[in-house]
């Protein structure tokens, strides 16, 4: 099993180069729609506030960066130019607020998505830009502490079949052969890859995991050299600082897990919704990332399946249950405009229904 994550990134970087290019057009769109809007306009500084309004701040900007001084609303709309700095940092921080807590809560597309489109409303935006990267940043932290686990399992097992590849490389037979090759390859390949994402957690001075992803290395590649990421590893990990940091973490994810375990054992939507704020209030750092991802997982299959339960409920006229399906679910997705949509449709018929009964 390869884990090498080249091609992925390769995808995710075209994507975003594509997103780029969406964004430069559609800026020279707006740019050229604003110019002309500057020439023809009977009330610029309606146009500046209207554009404030719809947090259009391209537009907002280029009309007060742009008017001459000959124009007769030049006082008026240059008297706005606080106003308008002082939108676009209220808006800059509150979406980025908006996509740190999307990824707390393990809704990473969602995240990356309102930071797209705030970058298209404003494009001039050093605050979102660095943002998005602090975002990517993080992600791949946590991309990389999945594919750690996975290449953990995989060097174990391997490492557990030395002796059965010892044994196939003594057979005659050419698939033998074959599939000694393969296996001799690939754990090249994974003490490679092991070194190199240890080396990348040492980075970030996650101590346990470049220990853990070295010793592996180190056992597989069937040396006795300490390499000195390994050796400053141990050492780290051994420090009593260091140690008490990790027990503290520790203990906020064994709380996750507890939580999660609860609801997996009673599968009460109260004891989700707790498990998820839990997670969502102790996961400034990212350390609970990978259990915010495996939560955001269980809502979404929660809440899938209270919509089809509630729509079936519906089919077959029994209105009141559907409703009391899709009320206890819209605590999972506040504000779902599909769920909203479903229960006022709901509510119109068991009124309907209600004055029937009482005429």
């Amino acid at each position: 099993m390869n884990l090498d994550a080249s091609p992925m990134a390769n995808k995710i970087h075209l994507a975003r180069h594509h997103s780029v290019i969406f964004l430069l057009l559609a800026l020279a769109v707006i740019s050229g729609c604003a110019r002309l809007t500057l020439a023809t306009s009977d009330d610029l500084v309606a146009d500046i506030n209207r554009a404030r309004e719809q947090q259009n701040f391209d537009k907002a900007w280029y009309y007060i960066e742009n008017i001459r001084e000959t124009h007769p609303q030049y006082d008026a709309a240059s008297a706005l130019r606080d106003a308008v700095l002082s939108d676009i940092n209220a808006f800059e921080n509150a979406e980025i607020q908006r996509a740190r807590q999307l990824a707390g809560a393990g809704r990473w597309n969602e995240a990356f998505d309102a930071l797209d489109a705030a970058r298209a409303r404003w494009h001039n935006s050093d605050k979102l830009d660095a943002a998005y990267q602090a975002l990517e940043k993080r992600e791949t932290v946590l991309f990389n502490r999945l594919r750690t686990d996975l290449l953990l399992d995989e060097a174990n097992w391997l490492q557990a079949r030395l002796g059965t590849l010892e044994q196939l490389e003594t057979l005659h037979r050419r698939d033998a052969s074959d599939i000694s090759k393969a296996l001799q390859r690939r754990r090249a390949e994974l003490v490679s890859t092991l070194t190199e994402l240890g080396h990348a957690f040492a980075e970030e001075q996650d101590w346990v995991r470049t220990r853990d992803l070295l010793n592996a290395a180190q056992r597989l590649s069937g040396s006795d050299e300490v390499p000195e990421a390994l050796a400053t590893a141990r050492k780290q990990v051994s420090q009593e600082a260091h140690r008490h940091r990790r027990a503290r973490e520790e203990q906020v994810q064994s709380k996750a897990v507890a939580l999660l375990e609860v609801y997996e054992s009673n599968r009460a939507l109260a004891d989700l919704l707790a498990a998820r704020d839990f997670i969502s209030s102790n996961n400034q750092n990212g350390q609970l990332d990978q259990y915010a991802s495996q939560l955001e997982a269980i809502c979404q299959q929660r809440y899938q399946q209270g919509l089809q339960e509630g729509d079936a409920l519906y089919a077959e006229g029994r209105y009141e249950e559907a409703f009391q399906v899709w009320e206890r679910i819209a605590g999972i997705y506040p504000g779902d405009a599909e769920l909203e949509k479903k229960m006022e449709r709901a509510r119109k018929v068991l009124s309907n229904l209600k004055a029937l009964s009482d005429s």
